[in-house]
Order: C-alpha cells, then sequence, then structure tokens
C-alpha cells in the first residue's frame, strides 16, 4: 500500500496520473479511460496526463529479447503527440513475455512520484504492478479477469500458439492476486468481480462502473425508430464478442419474417474471417453492414437511427455499449454475462438470454428481438434511457471515483471548479 501524497492536502487542484494499456486502440478500456479523463478534466478541480504502457510483443520503445540492438536502449519511455491527447508511452524489458509488462520501471515509478493519485484503468488487475513502490496511493479500475476473458480466445486456439498463451494467462493469474492486494483501492464494474476481489483479501473495493455522457448519447428527436437497423456495436475482431451467434441471430429473423431491417456490425477493426465467411455463406452480404473504426463522432448517430441494440458476447466486464445504447433510448438484448447483468434490467429496459449452448443463444436473441419489433412498444427504451441517466451518467459515475480520491487523500471537502457534465 501507498502512503498519501502530502502535498495533495493544500494544492487546489489535484494531479492524477491515468495509467493504462489502451489509449490510441483496444476496446472497453480505451473508452473508460477516455471517459475518465475527459470528466475530471471537466470538473476543473483535476490535472490529468496519460502513462500508457506496452501490449505488445513488438512494441518499438521496448527493449525486445528479439532485437539485440533494442537493448542498449536509454530509456523505455517516449511523448506522444500526434494524437488528439499527448501522452507518454512507457515499453517494458523483455517485452515477449507477456508479464514483464506488468512490472515496474524505474523511470516510470520516478515519474508517478510527482502526482497525488495513480489512477489504473485495466482490463485485468496485473497491470496495477506497473505503479507499486512509487509512494503515491494507487487505485486500480478494473474489468475482469484475465482467465475469464480468455476463455473463447483458448479455445479457438491450438497447437503451440495455445500452450504459450495458457502459461502466460496462468502467470499472468498469478500475479493478479498480488496485484489486488497492492492496491490502494480497487473499482469494479460488477458484482462477480467484487466477490473475486474481495476473496483476495482487498478490503477497500467498490462497484464503480464507468459512465457515458448522455447528452451526447440521446435519443432521436422524433422517438424510436422501429423502422430503423438492428445495431451492435464492439471490437469486430474480437473472439469473445461472438459475432458469428449475431449473424446466425439475423439469419433466423429473416428465416421468420423477411421485411426485418438490415443489421450494422459496427466497432474498432474488422470481424474475423469466420465471420465474413459465415455472412457470405448465408447470402446475408446485402442485409449484413460492417462499419468498421467509426469516427466518435458518427456513433450517437447510428445508435439514434437504430431499433434495437444486440449484444451476443461470451463474457463482458460491463459492456459501454450497452449503456450508450440505453442512452440513446433503444431497447437491447444481450447474451446474460457479468457486465449485462449491471446494466440491462431484464423484461424491462430490455432482454437477457441465458449463457447456455449456441444454438439456444440463437434462438433466444432472434426471439427476444422480433418480440420486441412486433409489439413496437417504445417503453422499453424509455425505460431504459432512465436507468442510464440515474445510475450511469457521467456525473453520477464520477463521484464514485472521486469519492475514492478524497477518502485515500483525507481531504473533507470536494474540489470542484466546475460540475461534471450532467445527463
Amino acid at each position: 500500500m501507498n502512503s498519501p501524497h502530502t502535498g495533495a492536502q493544500w494544492r487546489s487542484r489535484l494531479k492524477i496520473a491515468l495509467l493504462t494499456h489502451c489509449w490510441d486502440e483496444g476496446g472497453g478500456v480505451r473508452v473508460v479511460a477516455r471517459w475518465l479523463r475527459d470528466a475530471l478534466v471537466a470538473t476543473g478541480a483535476y490535472d490529468v496526463d496519460i502513462h500508457v504502457l506496452a501490449t505488445s510483443c513488438a512494441d518499438p520503445g521496448s527493449r525486445r529479447l528479439t532485437v539485440p540492438g533494442s537493448w542498449v536502449r536509454p530509456a523505455l519511455q517516449r511523448r506522444c503527440d500526434n494524437g488528439s491527447v499527448p501522452h507518454w508511452h512507457w515499453g517494458a524489458n523483455a517485452v515477449e513475455l507477456e508479464f514483464m509488462r506488468y512490472r515496474p520501471r524505474r523511470e516510470l515509478t520516478v515519474r508517478l512520484r510527482d502526482y497525488d493519485i495513480v489512477q489504473v484503468v485495466a482490463g485485468s488487475p496485473a497491470w496495477a504492478a506497473a505503479a507499486f513502490d512509487c509512494g503515491v496511493p494507487v487505485v486500480l479500475q478494473v474489468a475482469t479477469r484475465v482467465a475469464w476473458e480468455r476463455v473463447s480466445q483458448l479455445a479457438m486456439q491450438g497447437g503451440s500458439l495455445r500452450m504459450w498463451r495458457g502459461l502466460m494467462t496462468a502467470i499472468t493469474s498469478h500475479l493478479e492476486r498480488s496485484a489486488l492486494h497492492g492496491a490502494d483501492a480497487v473499482l469494479v464494474e460488477n458484482a462477480t468481480m467484487l466477490d473475486y476481489v474481495r476473496s483476495s483479501g482487498q478490503s477497500y473495493v467498490i462497484k464503480a462502473p464507468p459512465g457515458v455522457d448522455t447528452n451526447v448519447f440521446s435519443p432521436p428527436r422524433t422517438g424510436w425508430r422501429r423502422e430503423g437497423p438492428l445495431l451492435s456495436v464492439c471490437r469486430l475482431g474480437e473472439p469473445r464478442k461472438g459475432l458469428h451467434r449475431a449473424v446466425l441471430a439475423y439469419a433466423e429473423m429473416l428465416r421468420q419474417d423477411d421485411s426485418v431491417a438490415p443489421l450494422v456490425l459496427a466497432g474498432h477493426g474488422v470481424p474475423p474471417a469466420p465471420v465474413i465467411d459465415l455472412i457470405a455463406t448465408l447470402g446475408l452480404a446485402s442485409r449484413i453492414v460492417i462499419r468498421s473504426d467509426v469516427p466518435s463522432g458518427d456513433l450517437a448517430k447510428l445508435y439514434r437511427e437504430a431499433s434495437v441494440f444486440i449484444q451476443t458476447s461470451y463474457e463482458e466486464g460491463l459492456g459501454v455499449s450497452v449503456l450508450e445504447a440505453m442512452a440513446s433510448g433503444l431497447p437491447v438484448v444481450a447474451t446474460q454475462t457479468a457486465g449485462s447483468g449491471e446494466t440491462v434490467i431484464d423484461g424491462v429496459t430490455g432482454w437477457l438470454v441465458p449463457q447456455d449452448d449456441d444454438q439456444d443463444v440463437v434462438a433466444g436473441i432472434a426471439d427476444r428481438v422480433l418480440g420486441v419489433l412486433e409489439k413496437n412498444d417504445s417503453c422499453m427504451g424509455d425505460r431504459g434511457r432512465e436507468h442510464c441517466v440515474s445510475h450511469f451518467s457521467s456525473h453520477v459515475a464520477l463521484r464514485r471515483f472521486t469519492d475514492v480520491y478524497e477518502n485515500l487523500l483525507g481531504r473533507n471537502k470536494v474540489l470542484s471548479a466546475g460540475s461534471p457534465s450532467s445527463g
């Protein structure tokens, strides 16, 4: 555990180091990191610097076992000014070994000592270990465990690659428990992760899901569009998103009702080759629209134009896209995961389909979507919007984070030169 930074007792604006492994690319972690940075800055009470850790075995800023010339690299950090928000990128020693990416770097440890709080936003708890021993309180916001996240990935891999990934997953899982115990506070997104973190011995753990800007993500002025396309937004190339199940469910919908609107698959990257092949085999190329790397400014428009939001993931820590859909007034039909169980009120704001075998999931998704369309009932989307504004809008979600900062630093008042944007 780290001690409170004494400078924070008198400083009017807190200095936050936001340490993450996804900033310019990635899925849910990137969305959460960017939301948190923007929400903190909007209050006027926080200065936030971004520090990004290496994730690739080919990371050009790292010392690589397979590239002897990199062994004499003088430093592991580099300044990145080519994006909308400048940030620091931190390489790793022996980056080909996954567990080395989680280790502290001497230069990073020194740099983090200049902050009042280190806020880690990560997919796995192991990433928090990179911030330890800096003498500053470390708050970990984490989505899931690596073992849970990689079940579907490992099942689709074979041979030596599967053995290697399995070994790295086992080592990372071991590191996760020590990282959870070493953080000063842990913020989780769902009840399943809450129970796991408590079992690790961490006493300061709270459920604090991220929020969405309910002003940006809002329903169309004309109301719910029953005739709009079906929509799924996710990291398109990620196997655990189960996009093949969305395609099969859509084919089943068309079998029952050929008038169903097109299905839009949107998000970062492109669907895996088997999903593309499945679309072609089923003759759905003219009915399924793939929108890769949708600009952030266009995403809210996609939600407003849609009729029903579909999520067919095998596993989700939360699922920010579900929140964006609910904020936009869309009924949600999603597979039952730890994340969707937190966001969707079954039968009220949407429907949750049990994770039985794939055939049952496909039939369940198709049945529920068709049911929403046949009833032509906008109330489900209206209730979803109300639920999202009340529990997941930016100002509500951010308060959970800033309360933790205040508690760790022993400060009794809310620092606020302004107010977070409300939904």
